[in-house]
Parts: C-alpha cells; structure tokens; sequence
C-alpha cells in the first residue's frame, strides 16, 4: 500500500521535533487566511510568538515550508484512512468509513488542507518558480495515490452492488465535492461536542453515498 512517506529533504529533525511541527501549525493559519503570495515569515513567527531566526532553522524559505505544509496536510489524509483499508469489512461498510475519516480529518486539519488546495491552484497556474514547481508536481502524485485509494473502495461497493456509477472520474469528483466541504463551510466551536462534529461528518457522506444510489442504511 502506498504511503505518504516523507521525502529526504524535509527530514532535517526528528518528526517528533514539536518545535517544526508548531511552525508548520502556524504557517498552516497564515498561509489559509492570506494566501501563500501574502504572506510573509515574519507574519508566521508572529504568530507563532517567535523569531524568524527559529523558522530559518528549519527551512530555508517560505516555500520550502509551504511545501512542507502541503505534504503534511497529505500525510495526515493517508493517516487517517489507511487503517481502514486494511480491516476485514464489507465493501459499502468500507466506504463510509473511508469517507467518515476523511471528512473527519479535513475538519480537524482544516488550515493544512487549505494550504493542499492552495498548492493544487499554484500547479495549475505556475505560480512558483521551477525547483518549486516540480516538487508541487510530486505532491501532485501523491495526491493522485490518495484518490486511486478511494477509486478502489468505490468500484469495490459497485462490485457489490451497494452503489452505481458509469464513469468512475466522475463519481469521484462528486464524492469529493461533498466530503471536502467542510475545509470551505465548517468550523468546530471552540468546545463544541464531539458528537456534533461527527454528525457534520455523517450528513457530508449520506450525501456522498446517496448521489452514487446508495439506498441501503444511513451512516
């Protein structure tokens, strides 16, 4: 199974750094309220409470980052559905359950996941000089590694004859409109319950489900 293992050039410290991954929790905030041309390394040590010294230790841009920003937000996708594609379970069961992770972790890595959409835009209009661009390129890739593990789960519930679609592209991409949602209209309360959040989740994968002509039990 493929795995969105970091690349060699990110790994200048542990991943159990806590110090890196708060600068890319930062970054994540800047980048997702301004946009990557906007802002600036001093925004994210400020908002960080720190130097822009602090940041340089770790990268040696604000694109390096962005970039390291983006292949996390990925990371933190793979993370989340993986365990399920492994567990013995029937096929439309699978697929809510892909589904349900995913929603869930696009609304716990909210910022991260703006930034992976950011960088899709970037790609698509060569915003970024050329050792950037191939490495948006790669991340690209890996993306597309990301969707053929939802391709799969779909075609295995059509299998099953749970759902039904005639072009499997097509299918995805109305999945993805409804279990990406959230990255554009939903927030968490600060203290709101769990249970809410996770009914925001279940909503987004009925409709999902429901737009493959699935007419089976609800998540």
């Amino acid at each position: 199974m493929a795995t969105a293992t970091r690349s060699t050039k990110y790994r200048r410290q542990s991943d159990t750094d806590l110090s890196r991954m708060e600068i890319m929790e930062g970054a994540a905030l800047c980048f997702e309220a301004r946009g990557y041309s906007a802002t600036s390394l001093d925004e994210v040590a400020a908002r960080i409470a720190s130097t822009k010294g602090r940041i340089y230790h770790h990268y040696a841009s604000k694109a390096e980052l962005f970039l390291d920003v983006y292949r996390t937000g990925m990371m933190m996708n793979f993370q989340a559905i993986e365990p399920i594609l492994e567990r013995d379970m029937p096929p439309i069961e699978r697929l809510k359950a892909v589904l349900k992770a995913h929603v869930m972790c696009v609304i716990r890595t909210k910022a991260f996941q703006n930034v992976v959409g950011q960088g899709v835009d970037m790609l698509r209009h060569g915003t970024m000089p050329a050792n950037e661009h191939a490495e948006l390129r790669q991340l690209a890739q890996l993306r597309d590694t990301y969707s053929e593990h939802f391709s799969k789960v779909l075609e295995d519930a059509m299998a099953a004859g749970d759902i039904e679609f005639a072009n499997i592209k097509i299918a995805l991409n109305s999945v993805f409109m409804c279990i990406n949602g959230p990255i554009v209209w939903f927030t968490p309360r600060k203290g709101q319950d769990q249970k809410e959040i996770e009914a925001v989740a279940d909503e987004c994968v009925l409709y999902a489900i429901r737009l493959l002509g699935y007419t089976g039990k609800t998540p």
